[in-house]
């Protein structure tokens, strides 16, 4: 009887200061002009600050303030939107079914599934278990990219027993699989669309998880410092969300019904 791998994984700065030259003996000496005062809602966060540091600043013209008042300044207002266009936020939510744009791929997670019998797919120990994180994936490049890109785009965390270790943006997939028929997915053909697995083996004296941790990274074309060749380089978190996991003998049950 063949087993198919798809039917265990189914998818169910302020203005210069003007300089003025004054008849002193010191031929050098210059006499500053006072410039523009601060803008109104400038004073207003200072006066949510609470800070009289701030209030007292914001008193004087901005030519008299300098760059150490500056940084004082904006110090005390930077925790009522002084800064607030410099904010960087963090990775976004990743939901199920929702796509992510991370290039160079489109990545869409459909569920967490576990199992501990998968055709095609060897365990390292045989009470082991597969926790696999099934998507759609899209190269939205103009060339194919290998496999380990692919694997660093897709990463969990939080899960015990884990048997590949953590890297910086998590632990990456034992191996990835097309589902139709369990071959590896490398390399990742432009302009097509797979249904993948990402598998991540576990300990099988460690319970299976209920919730796992999902991140996706998106890479940048660019050169390295000591290899200025062009590819896909330093993947970054651009989401990252907290799935339901289960077993992938449920999918079995639900079709058979």
């Amino acid at each position: 009887m063949t087993c198919r791998t798809d039917s265990l994984l189914t998818r169910h700065r302020p203005a210069p200061a003007e300089s003025v030259s004054t008849p002193w003996p010191d031929p050098t000496y210059t006499r500053l002009v006072p410039g523009p005062a601060a803008s109104p809602d400038l004073r207003a966060r200072a006066r949510e600050s609470g800070s009289k540091v701030a209030r007292r600043m914001l008193d004087q013209p901005l030519s008299r303030v300098g760059v150490l008042g500056a940084v004082v300044l904006l110090a005390a207002t930077a925790a009522f939107g002084g800064l607030e266009e410099e904010a960087q936020d963090g990775p976004e939510v990743l939901a199920f079914d929702v796509p992510a744009d991370v290039a160079p791929f489109e990545l869409t997670v459909h569920r967490v599934v576990w199992t501990t019998d998968l055709p095609g797919q060897y365990l390292s120990e045989k009470d082991n278990r597969w926790i696999g994180v099934v998507a759609t994936v899209r190269n939205t490049s103009d060339a194919g990219v290998l496999g380990s890109t692919l694997s660093d785009a897709l990463t969990v965390q939080d899960v015990d027993g884990l048997i590949e270790r953590p890297g910086e943006n998590g632990v990456r997939a034992t191996s990835t699989v097309v589902l139709a028929d369990g071959s590896s997915l490398n390399p990742v053909q432009p302009g097509l669309t797979y249904e993948a697995a990402f598998l991540f083996e576990q300990d099988g004296d460690v319970p299976p998880p209920e919730r796992v941790t999902v991140q996706v990274q998106r890479h940048t074309w660019r050169g390295g410092a000591l290899d200025s060749t062009l590819s896909w380089r330093f993947p970054t978190t651009a989401l990252r969300g907290e799935l339901d996991a289960r077993a992938a003998a449920d999918d079995t049950a639900q079709d058979d019904a």
